[in-house]
């Protein structure tokens, strides 16, 4: 732990105590108790810091009541999740561990907020749970400040696109989203309803019950957002910046490392589970082009992550060798050359959906339905 950060604590904890040194870190006194430990080394495995809060030395000097300190540290531990050692006298009182200086910095902004108070009847839930929020969005990638817009805490990036808008209550969380088609497939992901709302927001998702999964969504929409970006197509663009080669071996490659970028485009639309089945193993799916590669008028479209559905290997099988297509529901339609014994064989039911489909899915649905499907038994089921 650098001495820019030991001072950092430092100064969060003025007036707090006198300073004395332990084997692994530091303490406080005040009136003859202590009130801190901080404890730079021996701690958990991934801890950074771990730091110890006596509260019935520090209510008095807080201008707060014990029980609400009590419950106010127990929030700020909460925020990070931590587990903190146990070990020798560490485990006479309560406190907060953390991995990084971003969740520690964090930690101290609040503590100086609360000291800023004064009282125990200011300790409110609602400062600890935009921390909450904010590590959230920051984990994300979300890394610009804050802003707040009506009852929003706004959160952009530089890195992609979309910016998001939260909300908490005492029901749960509403996000809004800038991106419509973005926040329709995260609302298929999670479950979660959806309801318009006016610009410049697109989208809102409700029924988002707690913290852990309004992390996970914070964490899904950057890669989603950047796929919608078209950063699969950049990168391809990028790649073909060498000087022009002609060769039939050239051309392979070229074809392979645009394969490649689209597989990590459909790994990150689709969750890496399986659009129809849920599979959730990325090693065993396939990015199956709707419309294939050689069909296709341009990279744009080579690229399209709509151009694409991510498949167990018989379903990517099937769809690929015209066996099955789907319907613009995402209903699947069978090919009555694929007789009843061999759809049971292949555990096919008649009953597969694709979950999530946009209207930007249709057209390379309706051209693979005329196309790759086998024609001749179409109307055979």
């Amino acid at each position: 732990m650098s001495s820019t950060i030991e001072r950092l604590i430092d100064d969060a904890f003025a007036g707090l105590g006198s300073k004395s040194r332990l084997a692994n870190g530091y303490r406080l006194q005040a009136n003859g108790k202590q009130t801190v430990a901080v404890y730079l080394s021996g701690n958990e495995s991934g801890n950074a810091v771990e730091i110890g809060l006596n509260p019935v030395a520090l209510a008095p000097l807080l201008g707060a009541d014990e029980p609400a300190l009590r419950r106010w540290i127990a929030e700020q531990s909460a925020v990070t999740g931590r587990i903190r050692a146990q070990r020798g006298q560490r485990g006479g009182y309560p406190g907060v561990a953390f991995g990084n200086t971003q969740e520690l910095r964090a930690f101290l902004a609040a503590l100086t907020e609360l000291r800023g108070a004064k009282a125990a009847g200011t300790i409110a839930a609602k400062p600890v749970e935009s921390v909450r929020i904010e590590k959230a969005a920051q984990d994300a990638g979300f890394d610009r400040s804050v802003e707040t817009d009506e009852q929003w805490m706004v959160f952009r990036s530089t890195a992609f696109p979309c910016a998001v808008g939260v909300a908490s209550s005492s029901i749960g969380y509403a996000v809004v989203v800038s991106d419509a088609n973005l926040a329709r497939r995260v609302a298929t992901e999670f479950g979660l309803e959806v309801s318009e709302v006016p610009a410049p927001w697109a989208v809102c998702l409700n029924g988002i019950a707690d913290y852990p999964t309004l992390h996970l969504l914070f964490c899904r929409i950057p890669a989603v957002s950047r796929t919608l970006a078209g950063e699969g197509l950049k990168s391809f663009e990028e790649s073909r910046r060498l000087p022009p080669d002609s060769t039939e071996a050239a051309r392979l490659v070229t074809q392979r490392v645009g394969q490649d970028i689209f597989r990590a485009s459909l790994l990150a639309y689709w969750g890496q589970r399986c659009a129809i089945s849920g599979l959730a193993v990325p090693g065993l799916l396939r990015a199956s082009h709707i419309k294939p590669w050689a069909d296709c008028a341009s990279d744009a479209e080579r690229l399209d992550v709509y151009n694409g559905l991510l498949l167990a290997p018989h379903l990517d099988a099937l769809f690929d060798g015209g066996w099955v297509t789907f319907m613009s529901t995402g209903q699947i339609q069978i090919s009555g050359e694929l007789d009843a014994d061999s759809r049971a064989r292949l555990g096919i039911t008649g009953t597969e959906t694709v979950h999530g489909l946009t209207e930007r899915h249709q057209a390379y649905l309706a051209w693979h339905r005329e196309h790759c499907f086998r024609l001749l038994t179409r109307n055979n089921p």
